[in-house]
């Protein structure tokens, strides 16, 4: 039979023993608890975002201003509207102005997938070289460009995708790619633009 003394340090330690394991259960039950998803953050609400997009356009060193898309993006779980301002330029072009663009979100972990069609409306700058000519001289042959230059509105539309994972707080990394098409005189022949872009995402909560 247990004296009284015995009996408490029993009860004591049992008591112990009952804390640490609850304890420990209900650590490993937050363990496997799926994280949360921080995606979730980018898909309810309103996102301001911006890109670069001069990542497949060369050359880099161009005196004019490169290629670069600005938007405020409404988006409702499922669904994203987004509107902005995009510019492309290349070597001999330039086309920039208003977009707007609709999609659904997709996520997965951390990763937020956003297929999207984009219409566009703006202005178009070209350049040609329609009235150069060859030459020959001491038998070296070259060329002498030179250019005519034109403007005119455009109208276009792409589809493309973007990705986005949030990077900390409400800040997110994106990267972009699409395929663009574009109407409008000056880009006459030269219709089609591919774009690859990257930059960064402002979340403004739900």
């Amino acid at each position: 039979m247990l004296t009284r003394p015995t009996r408490r340090t029993a009860i004591r330690v049992a008591s112990a023993l009952l804390l640490v394991g609850a304890t420990a259960a209900q650590a490993r039950a937050q363990a496997s608890e799926p994280p949360p998803n921080a995606s979730l953050i980018f898909d309810t609400g309103i996102v301001i975002g911006g890109d670069w997009l001069q990542a497949n356009a060369m050359p880099l060193d161009r005196k004019a201003m490169q290629s670069a898309a600005f938007d405020i993006s409404l988006r409702r779980g499922s669904w994203a509207i987004d509107a902005g301002f995009v510019r492309i330029a290349r070597d001999l072009s330039t086309v920039q102005g208003g977009s707007l663009s609709v999609g659904p979100l997709l996520s997965w972990n951390r990763i937020l997938l956003i297929p999207n069609i984009t219409g566009f409306a703006g202005n178009a700058y070209a350049s040609r070289d329609t009235t150069g000519y060859d030459y020959t001289s001491n038998g070296t042959v070259g060329h002498v460009p030179r250019y005519d230059y034109s403007t005119g509105f455009a109208a276009g539309g792409s589809v493309g995708v973007t990705i986005e994972v949030p990077l900390f707080s409400m800040i997110g990394v994106r990267g972009s790619a699409s395929q663009w098409y574009f109407s409008g005189t000056p880009l006459e022949g030269d219709r089609t633009r591919t774009v690859l872009g990257a930059g960064l995402s402002v979340s403004f909560g739900r």
